[in-house]
């Protein structure tokens, strides 16, 4: 009887596998042919770029740095900024010393790093400050009077290859003479008596002709230092540093006069590209922003047999000579949907997922002899709901994306430019490359 029961299950099994094996076994392929479907590139679609504003207030006293410098250009203007730094108060023995000497007085800059030129000199001045900083969060565009008088002036060629090796620039005997009075006699014994001889410094650049901004670090490498002996038979010499302190910031002042982005008033005026040599400029310190508009993608004209969109690549070609430079670009840009005032609205979603924000990482072709660099952008998923006439067609910002895990952008991301060609630039052209499948 089981030998039975096996045998009818075994002819039950080979009629539902004979049934599943039998009709049109390509019936899939009826509807989509692989063979059938063709891949289009289109990298002719309308893109139109301008300059805009950035009118933005950035905070520079949580960087650990300043900086001092300027940067000259014809088209974008001139971009200076200015150290502003207090001193802090350093604990020490000379009220109760007797045989301890004065030699000198230095103030010491430490490199944190440089941007732009570093071959030609660099003029550099020190101002006393008029009134001692306030404790606060200090602004790029934070005011602090100082004297019209330098204190100190120095012409240096800015080597930061050097290590630790900083700038030196010696105090006035008389003052430094009185200054160790002070500390001899104990009126100068806590920071806030220190500011009332010493109430801070500002640190400009002289220089107008070379581009060039140096950073320096506050703290234990830049400050003040006193060098001193002791008289007794040792003459043992020693010193002691009076540190750049956290009060300091930077200042960055923009001058567009003269040039054709000098009508940029508000964030809603713009200067098309072609005004300026079809490019567009971005750097926060100077207030500068790309805007993109892709007018006619709204109406664009798929394909016939459209199935999908594959790809869709915005590439963006930054116009430099040279990356002997020490002028790299911005290193990540992001881009935002924006209104007819340059707004933000909303971040644009990148991938063909669009679960991800859309930015793009400067990159360099170490293979090419020729300098070959971009931005890429995969805007695959956003350009696609364009296409398809799902969401609207929004003018676009392209801008700086500071690191964000400090918060706010650093100096080094505020001086920080890039120039962009637009679609019509001949060896730097921007494109939004299409990659779209059809049936045949």
């Amino acid at each position: 009887m089981r030998t039975f029961w096996y045998a009818g299950l075994l002819l039950l099994t080979g009629i539902v596998l004979f049934a599943c094996q039998s009709g049109d076994l390509n019936v899939g392929q009826s509807v989509i042919n692989p063979q059938e479907l063709l891949v289009q590139s289109i990298d002719s679609v309308t893109i139109q770029t301008s300059t805009v504003l950035k009118t933005d207030s950035f905070p520079t006293s949580p960087d650990q740095n300043i900086l001092i410098g300027q940067w000259t250009d014809a088209k974008t203007g001139r971009l200076t900024a200015r150290g502003i730094a207090a001193l802090d108060y350093a604990s020490n023995s000379f009220t109760t010393q007797t045989t301890l000497r004065l030699d000198s007085l230095v103030l010491e800059l430490g490199y944190a790093y440089t941007y732009g030129d570093t071959a030609s000199v660099f003029n550099m001045s020190v101002y006393r400050l008029n009134r001692p900083l306030a404790s606060q969060l200090f602004y790029n565009t934070t005011p602090a009077s100082y004297e019209t008088k330098p204190f100190l002036q120095q012409a240096i060629i800015p080597r930061p290859v050097t290590g630790t090796r900083p700038v030196r620039m010696r105090i006035p005997a008389d003052i430094a003479q009185a200054f160790y009075a002070k500390l001899v006699s104990g009126e100068i014994n806590n920071s806030t008596t220190l500011e009332e001889f010493f109430p801070g410094f500002a640190f400009v650049s002289q220089s107008t002709a070379n581009n060039t901004f140096l950073a320096f670090a506050t703290g234990s490498t830049s400050g003040l230092r006193l060098y001193y002996h002791d008289t007794d038979i040792n003459q043992t010499a020693s010193n002691v540093l009076f540190p750049l302190s956290s009060l300091h910031f930077t200042q960055l002042q923009n001058d567009r006069s003269g040039t054709v982005l000098s009508s940029l008033k508000t964030r809603s005026d713009a200067v098309n590209s072609r005004q300026t040599d079809n490019t567009t400029s971005i750097s926060w310190g100077a207030g500068l922003q790309t805007r993109i508009e892709f007018p006619f993608l709204g109406e664009f004209a798929r394909p016939d047999q459209f199935v999908d969109l594959n790809s869709a690549l915005l590439v963006i070609k930054p116009v430099r000579q040279s990356i002997l430079d020490n002028a790299a670009p911005v290193l990540n840009l992001a881009i935002y949907e924006v209104n007819g005032q340059n707004d933000i609205i909303a971040t644009v979603p990148g991938t063909s997922s669009g679960s991800t924000q859309a930015i793009a990482q400067y990159l360099l072709n170490p293979y090419i002899p020729l300098l070959d660099d971009t931005y890429t952008f995969d805007l695959t998923y956003y350009i696609g709901q364009i296409i398809k006439r799902k969401i609207p067609n929004r003018a676009l910002l392209l801008t700086t994306y500071p690191n964000p895990q400090n918060g706010t952008p650093t100096l080094r991301e505020l001086i920080q430019r890039v120039t962009l060609g637009n679609q019509q630039r001949q060896n730097d052209p921007m494109k939004l490359q299409l990659y779209m499948t059809s049936s045949l």
